[in-house]
């Protein structure tokens, strides 16, 4: 269950939250992005933060998708156990 909350708000936060803050040019909290935003340099830098970012916006979907793969495994090893 904690696996399953922490999945569900890494996935608000940084993979909906994040890219919508993002394309809409203000932080988390409503405000203008800062001339120096990480997202906001040359192209190069740009394209260095996005795929160094990209890891932690998979974070969530990931973290629910192996909670899912783990809450199945736990199951069908527990219907095994009790059919013996």
């Amino acid at each position: 269950m904690p696996a399953a909350v922490g999945a569900t708000v890494l996935t608000v936060v940084f993979s909906l939250l994040s890219p919508i803050t993002t394309v809409m040019g203000t932080t988390i909290r409503g405000d203008e992005l800062p001339p120096d935003a990480p997202g906001q340099g040359t192209e190069v830098a740009s394209v260095w933060f996005y795929s160094c970012y990209a890891p932690l916006v998979l974070w969530g979907p990931l973290l629910a998708v192996l909670t899912v793969a783990y809450w199945r495994r736990r199951r069908e090893g527990a219907v095994s156990a009790a059919a013996r």
